[in-house]
Protein backbone atom coordinates (compact mmCIF):
# COMPACT_ATOMS: atom_id res chain seq x y z
CA UNK A 1 0.00 0.00 0.00
CA UNK A 2 1.53 3.10 -1.01
CA UNK A 3 1.95 6.25 1.78
CA UNK A 4 -0.44 8.45 -0.20
CA UNK A 5 -3.01 5.51 0.49
CA UNK A 6 -2.58 5.31 3.83
CA UNK A 7 -3.32 8.86 3.96
CA UNK A 8 -6.64 8.74 2.30
CA UNK A 9 -7.13 7.06 5.38
CA UNK A 10 -6.63 9.77 7.66
CA UNK A 11 -8.20 12.33 5.65
CA UNK A 12 -5.07 14.49 4.76
CA UNK A 13 -0.98 14.79 5.39
CA UNK A 14 -1.67 17.84 7.89
CA UNK A 15 -3.42 15.66 10.56
CA UNK A 16 -0.14 12.57 10.31
CA UNK A 17 2.14 15.19 10.78
CA UNK A 18 0.17 16.92 13.92
CA UNK A 19 -0.22 13.71 15.45
CA UNK A 20 3.60 13.25 14.85
CA UNK A 21 4.45 16.53 16.81
CA UNK A 22 2.37 15.82 19.29
CA UNK A 23 4.66 12.67 19.86
CA UNK A 24 1.77 10.29 19.72
CA UNK A 25 2.41 7.16 17.99
CA UNK A 26 -0.17 5.56 15.35
CA UNK A 27 0.35 2.21 13.26
CA UNK A 28 -1.93 0.85 10.30
CA UNK A 29 -2.33 -3.04 10.07
CA UNK A 30 -3.96 -4.86 7.30
CA UNK A 31 -5.25 -8.04 8.73
CA UNK A 32 -6.03 -8.81 5.26
CA UNK A 33 -2.17 -9.89 4.93
CA UNK A 34 -0.72 -12.72 6.38
CA UNK A 35 -0.16 -12.21 9.81
CA UNK A 36 -1.79 -8.90 9.96
CA UNK A 37 1.60 -7.28 9.99
CA UNK A 38 1.90 -3.29 9.99
CA UNK A 39 1.76 -1.64 7.13
CA UNK A 40 2.43 2.35 8.60
CA UNK A 41 3.73 3.59 11.42
CA UNK A 42 4.48 7.76 12.21
CA UNK A 43 7.12 9.45 13.54
CA UNK A 44 5.88 9.46 17.35
CA UNK A 45 6.09 5.03 16.58
CA UNK A 46 9.76 5.67 15.99
CA UNK A 47 10.03 8.07 18.99
CA UNK A 48 8.30 5.91 21.84
CA UNK A 49 9.33 2.56 20.43
CA UNK A 50 12.94 3.50 19.31
CA UNK A 51 12.12 1.19 16.24
CA UNK A 52 12.45 2.86 12.68
CA UNK A 53 10.09 2.23 9.95
CA UNK A 54 12.18 0.07 8.28
CA UNK A 55 12.86 -2.17 10.72
CA UNK A 56 9.04 -3.00 11.79
CA UNK A 57 6.92 -2.45 8.44
CA UNK A 58 5.45 -5.79 7.43
CA UNK A 59 6.46 -7.13 10.43
CA UNK A 60 3.31 -8.36 13.20
CA UNK A 61 3.51 -5.87 16.40
CA UNK A 62 4.54 -8.75 18.77
CA UNK A 63 7.78 -7.51 18.81
CA UNK A 64 6.88 -4.93 21.11
CA UNK A 65 5.82 -7.43 23.40
CA UNK A 66 8.00 -9.09 26.60
CA UNK A 67 7.79 -11.50 29.54
CA UNK A 68 6.15 -8.56 31.54
CA UNK A 69 3.18 -8.23 29.14
CA UNK A 70 0.37 -9.21 30.96
CA UNK A 71 -1.55 -11.96 28.70
CA UNK A 72 -4.72 -10.58 29.55
CA UNK A 73 -3.99 -7.24 28.46
CA UNK A 74 -3.28 -8.89 24.75
CA UNK A 75 -6.61 -10.64 25.06
CA UNK A 76 -8.56 -7.70 24.95
CA UNK A 77 -6.34 -6.37 21.91
CA UNK A 78 -6.77 -9.79 20.30
CA UNK A 79 -10.48 -10.23 20.81
CA UNK A 80 -10.97 -6.17 19.43
CA UNK A 81 -9.07 -7.76 16.41
CA UNK A 82 -11.36 -10.60 16.23
CA UNK A 83 -14.48 -9.32 17.05
CA UNK A 84 -13.67 -5.90 14.65
CA UNK A 85 -14.50 -2.84 17.10
CA UNK A 86 -12.83 -0.67 19.03
CA UNK A 87 -10.93 -0.77 22.47
CA UNK A 88 -8.34 0.19 24.95
CA UNK A 89 -6.13 -1.02 26.94
CA UNK A 90 -2.96 -0.10 29.01
CA UNK A 91 0.15 -2.55 28.48
CA UNK A 92 3.31 -2.92 28.98
CA UNK A 93 5.61 -2.64 25.76
CA UNK A 94 9.26 -3.40 25.04
CA UNK A 95 11.73 -0.80 23.34
CA UNK A 96 14.29 -1.72 21.24
CA UNK A 97 16.89 -1.44 23.53
CA UNK A 98 15.16 -3.87 26.02
CA UNK A 99 13.39 -1.19 28.18
CA UNK A 100 10.04 -1.46 29.42
CA UNK A 101 7.54 1.50 28.63
CA UNK A 102 3.53 1.89 29.70
CA UNK A 103 1.58 1.84 26.23
CA UNK A 104 -2.31 2.80 26.96
CA UNK A 105 -2.92 1.51 23.65
CA UNK A 106 -6.46 1.87 21.39
CA UNK A 107 -7.43 0.35 18.28
CA UNK A 108 -9.96 1.24 16.03
CA UNK A 109 -10.92 -0.55 12.80
CA UNK A 110 -11.67 1.47 9.46
CA UNK A 111 -14.34 -0.84 7.83
CA UNK A 112 -15.39 -0.67 3.88
CA UNK A 113 -18.97 -0.80 2.64
CA UNK A 114 -19.81 -4.21 3.55
CA UNK A 115 -18.67 -3.51 7.29
CA UNK A 116 -15.52 -5.50 7.23
CA UNK A 117 -12.18 -3.78 8.57
CA UNK A 118 -9.40 -3.63 6.25
CA UNK A 119 -7.18 -1.54 8.48
CA UNK A 120 -6.61 -1.49 12.32
CA UNK A 121 -5.14 2.01 13.36
CA UNK A 122 -3.89 1.88 17.05
CA UNK A 123 -2.71 5.05 18.37
CA UNK A 124 0.25 4.70 21.45
CA UNK A 125 0.39 6.95 25.03
CA UNK A 126 3.31 6.74 26.60
CA UNK A 127 1.97 6.84 29.91
CA UNK A 128 5.29 5.31 31.90
CA UNK A 129 5.64 7.78 34.35
CA UNK A 130 1.79 8.27 35.01
CA UNK A 131 2.44 4.90 35.81
CA UNK A 132 4.95 4.66 38.02
CA UNK A 133 3.51 7.82 39.86
CA UNK A 134 0.66 5.67 40.28
CA UNK A 135 2.51 2.61 41.52
CA UNK A 136 4.34 4.77 43.68
CA UNK A 137 1.23 6.79 45.18
CA UNK A 138 -0.26 3.12 45.41
CA UNK A 139 2.81 1.98 47.54
CA UNK A 140 2.78 4.91 49.58
CA UNK A 141 -1.25 4.36 50.56
CA UNK A 142 -0.40 0.60 51.44
CA UNK A 143 2.99 1.62 53.70
CA UNK A 144 0.37 4.13 55.46
CA UNK A 145 -2.11 1.41 55.45
CA UNK A 146 0.10 -0.77 57.30
CA UNK A 147 0.74 1.97 60.13
CA UNK A 148 -0.99 3.66 63.39
CA UNK A 149 -1.14 7.26 62.33
CA UNK A 150 -0.54 8.21 66.26
CA UNK A 151 2.10 6.09 67.25
CA UNK A 152 4.37 4.98 64.16
CA UNK A 153 4.09 1.41 65.29
CA UNK A 154 2.36 -1.34 62.78
CA UNK A 155 -1.11 -1.23 62.73
CA UNK A 156 -2.87 -4.78 63.41
CA UNK A 157 -2.99 -5.75 59.39
CA UNK A 158 0.65 -4.86 58.92
CA UNK A 159 1.73 -6.76 61.86
CA UNK A 160 -0.26 -10.01 60.89
CA UNK A 161 1.61 -9.38 57.53
CA UNK A 162 4.63 -8.77 58.89
CA UNK A 163 4.09 -11.59 61.15
CA UNK A 164 3.38 -14.34 59.00
CA UNK A 165 6.42 -13.26 56.83
CA UNK A 166 8.07 -14.44 59.75
CA UNK A 167 7.12 -17.30 60.51
CA UNK A 168 7.90 -18.89 56.73
CA UNK A 169 11.82 -19.19 57.13
CA UNK A 170 12.79 -22.91 58.11
CA UNK A 171 15.29 -21.23 60.29
CA UNK A 172 12.24 -20.58 62.82
CA UNK A 173 12.09 -24.40 63.73
CA UNK A 174 15.70 -24.13 65.65
CA UNK A 175 14.65 -20.47 67.49
CA UNK A 176 11.93 -19.78 69.79
CA UNK A 177 9.53 -16.94 69.24
CA UNK A 178 7.18 -15.21 71.76
CA UNK A 179 4.06 -12.89 71.02
CA UNK A 180 3.66 -10.35 73.93
CA UNK A 181 0.34 -8.44 74.42
CA UNK A 182 -0.41 -5.62 76.39
CA UNK A 183 -3.37 -3.37 77.64
CA UNK A 184 -3.68 -0.70 79.24
CA UNK A 185 -5.45 -0.41 82.90
CA UNK A 186 -8.11 2.36 82.98
CA UNK A 187 -6.82 4.35 80.16
CA UNK A 188 -10.55 5.59 79.16
CA UNK A 189 -10.73 7.13 82.66
CA UNK A 190 -7.49 8.97 81.91
CA UNK A 191 -9.06 10.18 78.19
CA UNK A 192 -12.12 11.11 80.44
CA UNK A 193 -10.54 12.97 83.16
CA UNK A 194 -7.57 14.39 81.31
CA UNK A 195 -8.96 15.03 77.40
CA UNK A 196 -8.23 13.04 74.41
CA UNK A 197 -5.15 15.10 73.98
CA UNK A 198 -3.37 13.88 77.00
CA UNK A 199 -4.58 10.23 76.35
CA UNK A 200 -3.00 10.69 72.72
CA UNK A 201 0.84 11.66 74.54
CA UNK A 202 0.25 8.65 76.63
CA UNK A 203 0.04 6.11 74.02
CA UNK A 204 2.85 7.86 72.13
CA UNK A 205 4.81 7.71 75.09
CA UNK A 206 4.31 3.92 75.84
CA UNK A 207 5.05 3.69 71.77
CA UNK A 208 8.41 5.23 72.56
CA UNK A 209 9.53 3.06 75.49
CA UNK A 210 8.52 -0.28 73.51
CA UNK A 211 10.93 1.36 70.71
CA UNK A 212 13.64 2.31 73.03
CA UNK A 213 13.33 -0.94 75.17
CA UNK A 214 13.29 -3.29 71.76
CA UNK A 215 15.69 -4.38 68.99
CA UNK A 216 15.22 -2.43 66.14
CA UNK A 217 13.85 -5.42 64.17
CA UNK A 218 11.21 -6.40 66.51
CA UNK A 219 8.04 -5.98 65.48
CA UNK A 220 5.82 -4.13 67.43
CA UNK A 221 2.01 -3.01 67.06
CA UNK A 222 -0.67 -1.09 68.35
CA UNK A 223 -3.74 -3.01 67.38
CA UNK A 224 -6.29 -0.64 68.61
CA UNK A 225 -6.81 1.78 71.19
CA UNK A 226 -4.76 0.80 74.50
CA UNK A 227 -3.53 -2.36 73.17
CA UNK A 228 -0.24 -3.34 71.90
CA UNK A 229 1.17 -6.42 70.18
CA UNK A 230 5.42 -7.45 70.09
CA UNK A 231 6.86 -10.76 68.39
CA UNK A 232 9.78 -11.66 69.62
CA UNK A 233 11.63 -13.84 66.51
CA UNK A 234 14.84 -15.42 66.59
CA UNK A 235 15.00 -16.08 70.21
CA UNK A 236 18.24 -18.79 71.12
CA UNK A 237 17.77 -18.84 74.59
CA UNK A 238 14.20 -19.18 75.97
CA UNK A 239 15.02 -17.53 79.01
CA UNK A 240 16.06 -14.08 76.84
CA UNK A 241 12.00 -13.79 76.21
CA UNK A 242 11.38 -13.83 80.33
CA UNK A 243 14.17 -11.44 80.51
CA UNK A 244 13.01 -8.88 78.07
CA UNK A 245 8.91 -9.20 79.46
CA UNK A 246 10.79 -7.65 82.46
CA UNK A 247 12.61 -5.50 80.93
CA UNK A 248 9.61 -4.03 79.11
CA UNK A 249 7.58 -4.02 82.26
CA UNK A 250 9.85 -2.03 84.07
CA UNK A 251 10.21 0.43 81.15
CA UNK A 252 6.36 1.11 81.41
CA UNK A 253 5.44 1.29 85.08
CA UNK A 254 8.04 4.42 85.33
CA UNK A 255 6.08 7.47 85.90
CA UNK A 256 4.64 9.64 82.61
CA UNK A 257 4.89 13.18 83.14
CA UNK A 258 1.83 14.92 81.19
CA UNK A 259 -0.03 18.37 81.06
CA UNK A 260 2.91 18.70 84.23
CA UNK A 261 1.51 16.26 86.03
CA UNK A 262 2.44 12.98 87.20
CA UNK A 263 0.79 9.61 86.29
CA UNK A 264 1.53 6.34 87.16
CA UNK A 265 0.09 3.39 84.47
CA UNK A 266 -0.53 -0.09 85.08
CA UNK A 267 -1.19 -2.53 82.09
CA UNK A 268 -2.17 -6.26 81.77
CA UNK A 269 0.92 -8.42 80.04
CA UNK A 270 -0.04 -11.73 78.19
CA UNK A 271 3.00 -14.17 76.35
CA UNK A 272 2.34 -16.77 74.52
CA UNK A 273 5.75 -19.03 72.89
CA UNK A 274 6.12 -20.54 69.65
CA UNK A 275 6.48 -23.46 69.48
CA UNK A 276 4.91 -25.01 72.61
CA UNK A 277 1.64 -22.66 72.61
CA UNK A 278 1.11 -23.33 68.94
CA UNK A 279 2.80 -22.56 65.67
CA UNK A 280 0.57 -20.48 64.02
CA UNK A 281 0.81 -16.66 64.18
CA UNK A 282 -3.14 -16.60 64.74
CA UNK A 283 -3.26 -19.10 67.50
CA UNK A 284 -0.06 -17.23 69.28
CA UNK A 285 -1.78 -14.25 69.13
CA UNK A 286 -5.06 -15.77 70.56
CA UNK A 287 -3.20 -17.40 73.48
CA UNK A 288 -1.60 -14.31 74.06
CA UNK A 289 -4.78 -11.79 73.91
CA UNK A 290 -6.29 -15.03 76.56
CA UNK A 291 -3.34 -14.61 78.74
CA UNK A 292 -3.40 -10.66 78.99
CA UNK A 293 -6.89 -10.66 79.91
CA UNK A 294 -6.27 -13.38 82.62
CA UNK A 295 -3.68 -11.21 84.05
CA UNK A 296 -6.03 -8.52 83.90
CA UNK A 297 -8.87 -10.26 85.50
CA UNK A 298 -6.94 -11.36 88.48
CA UNK A 299 -5.39 -8.23 88.47
CA UNK A 300 -1.14 -9.60 87.90
CA UNK A 301 1.61 -7.73 87.90
CA UNK A 302 4.44 -8.55 85.48
CA UNK A 303 4.08 -11.46 82.89
CA UNK A 304 1.86 -13.85 82.26
CA UNK A 305 2.27 -16.31 80.01
CA UNK A 306 -0.64 -18.69 78.43
CA UNK A 307 -1.15 -22.05 79.59
CA UNK A 308 -3.69 -24.16 78.17
CA UNK A 309 -6.55 -24.31 81.29
CA UNK A 310 -7.11 -20.74 80.01
CA UNK A 311 -8.86 -22.44 76.75
CA UNK A 312 -10.87 -24.76 79.83
CA UNK A 313 -11.95 -21.13 80.98
CA UNK A 314 -12.82 -19.83 77.59
CA UNK A 315 -14.88 -22.83 76.77
CA UNK A 316 -16.31 -22.07 80.45
CA UNK A 317 -17.36 -18.50 78.89
CA UNK A 318 -18.54 -19.21 75.90
CA UNK A 319 -20.71 -21.96 77.64
CA UNK A 320 -22.01 -19.40 80.43
CA UNK A 321 -22.54 -17.01 77.34
CA UNK A 322 -24.66 -19.25 75.36
CA UNK A 323 -26.73 -20.58 78.59
CA UNK A 324 -27.70 -16.99 79.63
CA UNK A 325 -30.84 -16.04 77.36
CA UNK A 326 -32.25 -19.20 78.08
CA UNK A 327 -31.51 -19.04 81.71
CA UNK A 328 -33.58 -16.12 81.49
CA UNK A 329 -36.76 -17.11 79.42
CA UNK A 330 -36.47 -20.45 81.68
CA UNK A 331 -36.58 -18.52 85.08
CA UNK A 332 -33.15 -20.48 86.26
CA UNK A 333 -32.48 -16.78 88.00
CA UNK A 334 -33.83 -16.10 91.18
CA UNK A 335 -33.25 -13.29 93.99
CA UNK A 336 -31.75 -13.48 97.59
CA UNK A 337 -32.04 -10.31 99.62
CA UNK A 338 -28.90 -9.26 102.60
CA UNK A 339 -30.52 -7.41 105.36
CA UNK A 340 -29.69 -3.87 105.95
CA UNK A 341 -29.43 -2.52 109.70
CA UNK A 342 -29.02 0.66 111.98
CA UNK A 343 -25.76 0.40 113.47
CA UNK A 344 -26.61 2.13 116.35
CA UNK A 345 -30.32 0.39 117.03
CA UNK A 346 -29.72 -2.79 115.50
CA UNK A 347 -33.29 -2.21 113.72
CA UNK A 348 -33.82 -3.39 109.84
CA UNK A 349 -33.53 -0.39 107.20
CA UNK A 350 -33.33 -2.18 104.24
CA UNK A 351 -32.59 -5.20 101.92
CA UNK A 352 -30.22 -5.42 98.82
CA UNK A 353 -31.77 -7.47 96.36
CA UNK A 354 -28.98 -9.94 94.84
CA UNK A 355 -28.76 -12.22 91.77
CA UNK A 356 -28.76 -16.09 92.08
CA UNK A 357 -29.03 -18.82 89.37
CA UNK A 358 -29.29 -21.97 89.48
CA UNK A 359 -28.11 -23.92 86.32
CA UNK A 360 -29.64 -27.24 85.92
CA UNK A 361 -26.48 -28.95 84.28
CA UNK A 362 -23.68 -26.41 86.02
CA UNK A 363 -25.75 -25.95 89.55
CA UNK A 364 -25.06 -22.52 91.18
CA UNK A 365 -23.20 -20.51 89.24
CA UNK A 366 -21.39 -17.36 91.16
CA UNK A 367 -22.37 -14.09 90.03
CA UNK A 368 -19.09 -13.54 89.56
CA UNK A 369 -18.71 -15.62 86.93
CA UNK A 370 -21.80 -14.72 84.77
CA UNK A 371 -22.28 -11.06 85.55
CA UNK A 372 -18.85 -10.12 83.52
CA UNK A 373 -20.02 -11.95 80.47
CA UNK A 374 -23.26 -10.64 80.67
CA UNK A 375 -21.53 -7.15 80.81
CA UNK A 376 -19.17 -8.10 77.83
CA UNK A 377 -22.12 -9.10 75.91
CA UNK A 378 -24.71 -6.22 76.96
CA UNK A 379 -27.40 -8.70 77.99
CA UNK A 380 -26.69 -6.79 81.26
CA UNK A 381 -29.41 -4.58 80.33
CA UNK A 382 -32.06 -7.41 79.99
CA UNK A 383 -31.33 -9.13 83.07
CA UNK A 384 -30.99 -6.18 84.96
CA UNK A 385 -33.98 -5.33 83.94
CA UNK A 386 -35.42 -8.37 85.31
CA UNK A 387 -33.80 -8.18 88.42
CA UNK A 388 -35.13 -4.61 89.27
CA UNK A 389 -38.35 -5.60 88.16
CA UNK A 390 -38.87 -8.63 90.22
CA UNK A 391 -37.58 -6.82 93.37
CA UNK A 392 -39.89 -4.12 92.98
CA UNK A 393 -42.61 -6.31 92.49
CA UNK A 394 -41.83 -8.70 95.62
CA UNK A 395 -41.12 -5.19 97.65
CA UNK A 396 -44.64 -4.49 96.59
CA UNK A 397 -46.03 -7.68 97.23
CA UNK A 398 -44.89 -7.29 101.13
CA UNK A 399 -45.87 -4.09 101.75
CA UNK A 400 -49.16 -5.24 100.24
CA UNK A 401 -49.10 -8.04 102.94
CA UNK A 402 -48.66 -5.52 105.66
CA UNK A 403 -45.13 -6.24 106.60
CA UNK A 404 -42.82 -3.04 107.26
CA UNK A 405 -41.81 -0.56 104.61
CA UNK A 406 -38.52 -0.45 103.77
CA UNK A 407 -36.73 0.30 100.45
CA UNK A 408 -35.09 -2.38 98.69
CA UNK A 409 -31.57 -1.59 96.81
CA UNK A 410 -30.90 -2.72 93.50
CA UNK A 411 -27.23 -2.97 91.58
CA UNK A 412 -27.29 -0.94 88.13
CA UNK A 413 -24.04 -2.04 86.12
CA UNK A 414 -22.23 0.94 84.26
CA UNK A 415 -23.48 -0.84 80.87
CA UNK A 416 -26.88 -0.53 81.84
CA UNK A 417 -27.26 2.58 83.29
CA UNK A 418 -25.42 3.92 80.19
CA UNK A 419 -28.43 2.83 78.00
CA UNK A 420 -30.44 5.69 76.88
CA UNK A 421 -33.72 4.09 77.55
CA UNK A 422 -32.29 3.67 81.19
CA UNK A 423 -34.43 6.27 83.33
CA UNK A 424 -37.77 5.14 81.57
CA UNK A 425 -37.61 1.70 82.47
CA UNK A 426 -37.08 2.60 86.30
CA UNK A 427 -40.38 5.04 85.68
CA UNK A 428 -42.12 2.37 83.89
CA UNK A 429 -41.06 -0.94 86.12
CA UNK A 430 -42.27 1.13 89.11
CA UNK A 431 -45.60 2.33 87.69
CA UNK A 432 -46.32 -1.25 86.48
CA UNK A 433 -45.28 -2.99 89.92
CA UNK A 434 -47.34 -0.21 91.77
CA UNK A 435 -44.07 0.29 94.26
CA UNK A 436 -43.55 4.13 95.86
CA UNK A 437 -39.98 5.50 94.27
CA UNK A 438 -39.39 6.57 97.82
CA UNK A 439 -38.90 2.79 98.37
CA UNK A 440 -36.44 1.99 95.40
CA UNK A 441 -32.45 2.57 95.64
CA UNK A 442 -30.35 2.39 92.92
CA UNK A 443 -26.52 1.64 93.69
CA UNK A 444 -24.29 2.52 91.26
CA UNK A 445 -20.50 1.65 90.66
CA UNK A 446 -17.57 3.73 91.38
CA UNK A 447 -16.71 3.88 87.70
CA UNK A 448 -19.70 6.03 86.57
CA UNK A 449 -19.00 8.70 88.29
CA UNK A 450 -15.38 9.33 86.95
CA UNK A 451 -17.88 11.21 83.90
CA UNK A 452 -20.63 13.24 85.52
CA UNK A 453 -21.31 15.51 82.70
CA UNK A 454 -22.71 12.39 80.92
CA UNK A 455 -24.38 11.29 84.16
CA UNK A 456 -25.94 14.03 86.48
CA UNK A 457 -28.52 14.39 84.11
CA UNK A 458 -29.74 11.04 84.49
CA UNK A 459 -29.12 11.06 88.46
CA UNK A 460 -30.91 14.39 88.54
CA UNK A 461 -34.08 12.59 87.22
CA UNK A 462 -34.35 9.64 89.10
CA UNK A 463 -33.75 11.70 92.23
CA UNK A 464 -36.56 13.79 91.40
CA UNK A 465 -38.52 10.93 91.37
CA UNK A 466 -37.73 10.01 94.72
CA UNK A 467 -35.21 7.45 94.20
CA UNK A 468 -32.33 6.94 96.58
CA UNK A 469 -28.91 7.16 95.05
CA UNK A 470 -26.47 5.03 96.57
CA UNK A 471 -22.67 5.03 95.93
CA UNK A 472 -21.65 1.06 96.10
CA UNK A 473 -17.97 -0.10 96.63
CA UNK A 474 -16.59 3.34 97.65
CA UNK A 475 -12.61 3.16 98.07
CA UNK A 476 -12.33 0.59 94.89
CA UNK A 477 -11.88 3.11 92.29
CA UNK A 478 -10.58 6.72 91.58
CA UNK A 479 -13.97 8.94 92.86
CA UNK A 480 -13.78 12.35 92.95
CA UNK A 481 -14.20 14.36 96.80
CA UNK A 482 -15.71 16.97 93.83
CA UNK A 483 -17.47 14.26 92.32
CA UNK A 484 -19.51 13.20 95.27
CA UNK A 485 -20.02 17.26 96.58
CA UNK A 486 -21.83 17.46 92.84
CA UNK A 487 -23.67 14.79 92.36
CA UNK A 488 -27.35 13.97 93.96
CA UNK A 489 -25.88 11.04 96.18
CA UNK A 490 -27.50 9.90 99.30
CA UNK A 491 -25.63 6.41 100.56
CA UNK A 492 -22.03 5.91 100.49
CA UNK A 493 -21.33 2.51 100.67
CA UNK A 494 -17.77 1.51 101.93
CA UNK A 495 -16.31 -1.47 100.29
CA UNK A 496 -15.87 -4.66 102.30
CA UNK A 497 -12.28 -4.68 101.61
CA UNK A 498 -12.00 -1.55 104.34
CA UNK A 499 -13.96 -3.67 107.11
CA UNK A 500 -11.39 -7.18 106.71
CA UNK A 501 -8.45 -5.75 108.64
CA UNK A 502 -9.94 -3.60 111.23
CA UNK A 503 -10.09 -3.08 113.69
CA UNK A 504 -6.93 -4.94 114.11
CA UNK A 505 -4.91 -2.64 111.30
CA UNK A 506 -4.46 0.80 112.57
CA UNK A 507 -4.01 2.14 109.50
CA UNK A 508 -7.36 0.50 107.86
CA UNK A 509 -9.08 1.70 110.93
CA UNK A 510 -7.95 5.32 110.35
CA UNK A 511 -8.52 5.43 107.07
CA UNK A 512 -12.16 3.61 107.29
CA UNK A 513 -12.79 6.64 109.99
CA UNK A 514 -11.67 9.28 107.52
CA UNK A 515 -14.21 7.80 104.94
CA UNK A 516 -16.78 7.84 107.29
CA UNK A 517 -16.16 11.60 108.20
CA UNK A 518 -16.02 12.32 104.60
CA UNK A 519 -19.46 10.78 103.64
CA UNK A 520 -21.09 12.51 106.81
CA UNK A 521 -19.33 15.91 106.35
CA UNK A 522 -21.17 15.70 102.41
CA UNK A 523 -24.20 14.86 104.36
CA UNK A 524 -24.71 10.71 103.35
CA UNK A 525 -25.47 8.04 104.89
CA UNK A 526 -22.34 5.85 105.20
CA UNK A 527 -22.96 2.14 104.64
CA UNK A 528 -20.10 -0.49 105.92
CA UNK A 529 -20.64 -3.97 104.16
CA UNK A 530 -18.63 -6.99 104.55
CA UNK A 531 -19.28 -6.66 108.00
CA UNK A 532 -18.46 -10.36 109.83
CA UNK A 533 -17.38 -10.00 113.28
CA UNK A 534 -18.56 -8.42 116.27
CA UNK A 535 -15.82 -6.74 116.84
CA UNK A 536 -15.65 -5.31 113.37
CA UNK A 537 -19.53 -4.04 114.40
CA UNK A 538 -18.50 -2.75 117.59
CA UNK A 539 -15.98 -0.67 116.12
CA UNK A 540 -17.91 0.62 113.65
CA UNK A 541 -20.60 1.62 116.05
CA UNK A 542 -18.07 3.67 117.73
CA UNK A 543 -16.82 5.39 115.04
CA UNK A 544 -20.49 6.58 114.02
CA UNK A 545 -21.22 4.17 110.96
CA UNK A 546 -24.52 4.69 110.31
CA UNK A 547 -25.80 1.53 108.73
CA UNK A 548 -24.44 -2.14 108.29
CA UNK A 549 -24.41 -4.96 106.26
CA UNK A 550 -22.62 -8.80 106.62
CA UNK A 551 -22.67 -12.16 107.59
CA UNK A 552 -22.47 -10.88 111.10
CA UNK A 553 -25.96 -9.72 111.16
CA UNK A 554 -27.27 -11.87 108.32
CA UNK A 555 -26.61 -13.90 105.07
CA UNK A 556 -28.51 -13.15 101.79
CA UNK A 557 -32.01 -14.96 102.65
CA UNK A 558 -33.98 -16.39 99.63
CA UNK A 559 -37.56 -14.67 99.99
CA UNK A 560 -39.35 -16.95 102.90
CA UNK A 561 -36.73 -16.34 105.12
CA UNK A 562 -36.94 -12.59 104.31
CA UNK A 563 -40.75 -13.05 104.76
CA UNK A 564 -40.20 -14.18 108.34
CA UNK A 565 -37.97 -11.87 109.08
CA UNK A 566 -40.33 -8.88 108.28
CA UNK A 567 -42.56 -10.70 110.72
CA UNK A 568 -40.41 -11.13 113.46
CA UNK A 569 -39.71 -6.93 112.78
CA UNK A 570 -43.30 -6.26 112.26
CA UNK A 571 -44.47 -8.22 115.78
CA UNK A 572 -41.57 -6.91 117.55
CA UNK A 573 -42.41 -3.75 117.03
Amino acid sequence: MSHSGIESIIDSATLLRSIDKMGIGLAISDPNLKDNPLVYVNQGFEMITGYTREEVLMRNSRFLQGEETDEGHLEVIRQAIKEGRTDSVTIKNYKKDGSTFWNQFIICPVVNSEGEPTYFIGLQFDVTKEMEERDASEQKIKLLSNFDPLTGLLNNNGFREAMKKTFQPPEMKTHTAAVIRLNLNRFRYINESYGESTGNALLKEVALRLKATLSDDTLICRSFADDFIVLLSGIDNPLRVHEIANELNDALRKPYILSDEEITLSFAMGISLYPDDGSESSILLKHAELAMKEAKIEVLNGPHYFDYYLLDKLLERVNIEKKLPRALADGEFELHYQPKIDAATGRLTGLEALIRWNDPELGRISPASFIPIAEDTGFIVQLGEWVLWEACRTNKKWQDAGFPKLPISVNVSAVQFRHPHFVHMVKHVLEQTGLAPEYLELELTESLINNPLMIKEKLDSLKERGISLSLDDFGTGYSSIYYLKTLPLQVLKIDRTFIQETPTSQRDSSLLRSIIELGKSLGMTVLAEGVETEDQFKFLQEIGCDQIQGFYYSRPLEEQAVEQLLRTTRDSD
